[in-house]
């Protein structure tokens, strides 16, 4: 078999084997992720059409192999990428305290501790959407981008997130005036 008859050939199985391809991908991935499967298995397929076996059951099976391998791929980057980003998160240095003290804390070493107390208390998503906001001051756009998520369900989270650690801040301080907590808050 020729070059242009294996090419052929790799079109016509791209054909007849695209729905069952997604559909294997489908149901082991997101859609976006299977989507981006599909298209690197026929990427596969096509640098080693040399390989393609005759048989078009077999050629079927053959993909099949190969998108095993592009999802066992995908998801061994996504684990890399998750333990990356709690290295950074781990790693990322807090800005110091400012000098005013927002929280009414006589100094501003104890606004500092509640605030690192109130932290280590919430869960580590919202410590996660609070660091990647205000220590490493990304946009939401940017945000959306390191979870994978959608900028409205970044500013959904993050709402609550800030809901949540000002609640904590106020119960760790219930000497604090909830006017001048408000006023700080919607600075």
């Amino acid at each position: 078999m020729n070059a242009d008859e294996r090419s052929e050939r790799l079109e016509q199985l791209f054909r007849g084997t695209f729905r069952r391809v997604m559909a294997y991908c489908l149901r082991r991935a997101s859609e976006a992720a299977a989507h981006d499967a599909v298209a690197e298995v026929y990427a596969v397929a096509w640098r080693k059409r040399r390989q393609l076996p005759a048989d078009d059951e077999e050629a079927v099976l053959w993909l099949l192999g190969i998108a095993r391998r592009v999802l066992a791929n995908q998801a061994r980057s996504q684990r890399r990428w998750a333990r990356l980003l709690m290295r950074v998160a781990e790693r990322a240095e807090p800005d110091p305290p400012p000098a005013a003290d927002p929280y009414g804390a006589e100094d501003a070493g104890d606004a500092a501790d509640g605030l690192a107390a109130a932290l280590a208390q919430a869960s580590d998503a919202d410590r996660e959407l609070l660091r990647l906001a205000y220590w490493d001051d990304l946009s939401r756009g940017d945000i959306a981008t390191v979870l994978g998520i959608s900028v409205g369900a970044v500013d959904t989270r993050l709402h609550r997130a800030r809901q949540r650690l000002r609640q904590r801040l106020a119960s760790a301080n219930p000497h604090q005036d909830p006017a001048k907590e408000k006023d700080h808050a919607e600075r």
